[in-house]
């Protein structure tokens, strides 16, 4: 029988590269699309912190160089500090700042390009990585990654510019590597160990990446393991480097802000176990949110997620669930097995934030999934794959037109899920528009959040309440205010900023009692003395009449805070009513010397000179306080009863029609 010939297809390399462009872009684009409506949103959550009101930040380039030599918190506020080193990203916010000011479009628009950006550089590492599987493996993962809903925290919001850049350089640093090995280059090395050191110091969990990129070169390459162990051995180096730097900045840092529940619910444990145990019901939901991820919270704080057991159904399904595939990815590593890389690249990546060998800041949050989703990504489109028969099929194509057509069932289902994902992302994202937006909307999905009551409390009282025009809107909003901070103090009793903004609720009423019990519980409970909750319980106090107890509270402000120069003119107010002017006048030299440019000290001085009989000095800082304020009432009454007290009825009554009646 005369048998067929076959003609053997030959695909030109540069049809292949301009198909990977062609991806490429299609995937960059979609990135873009995907989260453009964010260009529009405000600053939320804490964007902040690392922007508004950030005066390291707000300084553009002069700020950087302090930025490099403090922790991420100085700039923020230098009482609430933490052993976090993340001047990457700082520095790009003061840039960002010195060209846009304090345009959050401008801020959210760079969120969207890194993110477009990282994306198609993951599509170029996976390439790199997969060259001898079909190029549909790294072009599905790709999309799956961009499109996951999961991701909405972190390109939404600017302050998690942080994770963007640590993912971005650890691709990087990847690519930086595979392209080493392929030509031997020294700068290729030199560029891979600056992208590494570059993660790290973006976010921490950059140091994933030691792991990750001789697992890579094991699981993807022909690299000996000489030469893979040298390479490890040099990233060892600068993961040592990055230790000293830290070491450095953090060697005069004494106080460390994050050690509450409230920051981190697993400290509200009774045991080591039942802390592991909630760790461990944690990481469940992280998988559960991979693979449906709904609904989406950008609070997870005390007390929304339940303290665990060990015997708990939640917590040892986890622990079976995550030694299962532990198990399994390492028995198959070594088959070089591309589902258990994902496995371990998920594992890896998610051991930094997972609160199983060292307790971090959070609890739980959905940007910690931001790097370790690539594992799912990569295991579902594997799947997909697998399943579909897809790896059979050819795995070069010479344009879009046939990548398409060869691949039409695993696409179409692939397109499916990517509409599903994207009909998430873009409801999602809607919300992160505003505080106003996030905080109402996610109080239904974290309403066992101390933290999320307390948010939207804020919101009803800062925004709604401040800006309501009509009395009936403005006590609707005060009441939902007051309710929220109340809600928040019933879910957890140990929150010193819910006391302070129950007691401005009060305060907006009048109910100066309800205030004062407000502020009162908050010093039994408080072990950190505040100067600010002892003045205003000595202003209090003077509403009341109550200047022996007014006294006493401004002197305990005073104590903590020396140079508190309105603690000092509620001293001069009180001494007044007591008849020491003497005393009064005293109190309003010592505010006077803390702050020249307050009025309100030389009003009480001209008060107790007028009572000593001393007109000419009582004229001369009567007159100093009308000068810096001339619609301060209370001078204006000073200065009328100083001439009445002279015989000089004619200016007495034209100072006393100068009062508002």
């Amino acid at each position: 029988m005369k048998q067929k010939k076959t003609t053997k297809i030959i695909i030109n390399p540069k049809d292949i590269r301009t198909l990977k462009i062609v991806l490429g872009a299609i995937i960059a684009v979609f990135a873009f699309l995907l989260y453009a409506q964010s260009i529009t949103f405000d600053f939320t959550l804490d964007d902040s912190t690392v922007v508004g009101q950030n005066r390291l930040v707000t300084q553009g380039f002069h700020g950087i160089p302090k930025i490099l030599t403090t922790d991420y918190w100085y700039g923020f506020d230098i009482k609430v500090r933490g052993p976090v080193y993340r001047p990457i990203p700082l520095v790009a916010m003061a840039i960002e700042w010195h060209f846009f000011h304090d345009k959050a479009k401008w801020f959210h628009l760079i969120n969207v390009i890194m993110y477009a950006l990282s994306c198609w550089v993951l599509f170029i590492v996976l390439c790199t990585i997969f060259k001898k599987q079909n190029i549909l493996l790294p072009f599905i993962c790709t999309m799956l990654y961009a499109a996951h809903p999961i991701h909405t925290e972190v390109v939404n919001s600017i302050k998690s510019m942080d994770e963007i850049l640590c993912f971005l350089f650890g691709m990087l640093s990847l690519f930086f590597i595979l392209k080493y090995h392929e030509r031997n280059s020294i700068l290729l090395l030199v560029g891979a160990g600056f992208s590494f050191i570059l993660s790290m110091f973006s976010k921490e969990t950059g140091i994933g990446f030691l792991l990750i990129i001789p697992l890579v070169i094991f699981t993807f390459t022909n690299m000996d393991l000489k030469k893979n162990l040298m390479l490890a051995s040099s990233l060892v180096v600068i993961v040592a480097v990055f230790f000293l730097v830290r070491y450095k900045v953090f060697e005069n840092l004494t106080k460390i802000g994050f050690d509450s529940p409230l920051n981190n619910s697993l400290l509200a444990a009774q045991d080591m176990i039942s802390q592991k145990a909630t760790a461990f019901f944690i990481l469940l939901r992280y998988v559960l949110l991979l693979i449906f991820p709904h609904p989406l919270s950008y609070d997870y704080s005390f007390a929304q997620i339940p303290i665990q057991k060990v015997t708990d159904p939640s917590a040892i399904i986890s622990i079976a669930l995550y030694l299962g595939i532990t198990i399994y990815a390492a028995l198959n590593i070594w088959k070089k097995s591309i589902p258990a890389f994902a496995i371990l690249l998920f594992l890896i990546m998610l051991v930094p934030v997972s609160n199983i060998f060292l307790l971090i800041g959070t609890a739980m949050a959905e940007r910690f999934l931001y790097i370790p989703s690539l594992g799912f990504c990569m295991l579902l489109a594997f799947l997909l794959i697998k399943y579909t028969k897809s790896e059979s099929v050819k795995t070069n194509f010479a344009n879009l037109n046939q990548f398409v057509i060869s691949n039409l069932l695993v696409l179409f289902i692939t397109g499916i899920i990517l509409i599903a994902y994207t009909s998430k992302t873009v409801a999602r994202s809607k919300y992160w528009k505003s505080n106003a937006e996030l905080f109402k909307h996610d109080l239904e999905n974290s309403d066992k959040s101390a933290r999320a009551h307390y948010n939207y409390g804020c919101v009803a009282f800062y925004d709604l309440f401040g800006n309501a025009k009509e009395m009936t809107q403005k006590t609707g909003y005060l009441d939902r205010a007051q309710q929220e901070f109340s809600t928040a103090l019933k879910i957890m009793p140990i929150y010193p900023d819910a006391y302070k903004n129950l007691a401005k609720c009060y305060e907006e009423r009048q109910d100066f009692p309800s205030e004062i019990n407000t502020y009162e519980t908050l010093l039994k409970i408080d072990t950190n003395p505040d100067t600010l909750v002892f003045c205003n319980l000595g202003v209090l106090y003077t509403k009341t009449r109550e200047f022996d107890k007014a006294l006493r509270y401004l002197d305990s402000a005073i104590k903590y805070n020396p140079d508190y120069a309105k603690a000092y003119k509620n001293k001069a107010f009180c001494y007044l009513n007591k008849a020491m002017y003497s005393e009064a006048i005293a109190a309003s030299q010592a505010a006077i010397k803390i702050d020249t440019a307050y009025e309100k000290p030389y009003s009480y001085l001209g008060c107790a000179y007028m009572n000593l009989k001393d007109y000419p000095n009582a004229f001369k800082y009567l007159n100093k306080s009308l000068q810096m304020d001339p619609n301060d009432i209370e001078s204006i009454k000073f200065l009328s009863t100083t001439y009445y007290y002279m015989g000089d009825t004619t200016n007495a009554r034209k100072y006393f029609e100068m009062v508002p009646k």
